[in-house]
């Protein structure tokens, strides 16, 4: 899925970083598919989402807000830049961390979608 707002096929990849934070590319994606009610058997929010969104401290909803007047990725991250910013150094360990515990996840996802 693009940047933009058009109708995705499938959201990118939970390994794709976006500021060096795995699964938002992929959380922005199924959230911009929701808005646009296309989500399909995808599910947003999802566990994954929730963690990565709690640590940016937003609620699903305000994700889907934010999502909703964004006019792209580099939009959102703009917004999104200040939470961004203000994160710690266990916060960035945490999305470290989140890679190697939904490794086998990651793997499975990318080899449905045809990534692998």
């Amino acid at each position: 899925m693009s940047g933009k707002t058009g109708a995705p096929t499938l959201p990118r990849s939970g390994r794709t970083l976006l500021m060096g934070i795995p699964w938002l590319a992929r959380a922005m994606d199924k959230a911009r598919m929701r808005l646009s009610g296309t989500l399909g058997e995808y599910v947003f929010p999802c566990p994954m989402d929730e963690e990565i969104l709690r640590r940016l401290d937003l609620s699903p909803g305000e994700f889907l807000e934010i999502l909703a007047t964004a006019s792209g990725d580099e939009d959102v991250l703009r917004i999104l830049s200040l939470k961004i910013s203000s994160l710690g150094p266990g916060d960035w360990m945490g999305f470290d961390v989140f890679l190697v515990r939904h490794s086998r996840l990651l793997d499975d996802q990318d080899r449905d979608e045809g990534r692998l």
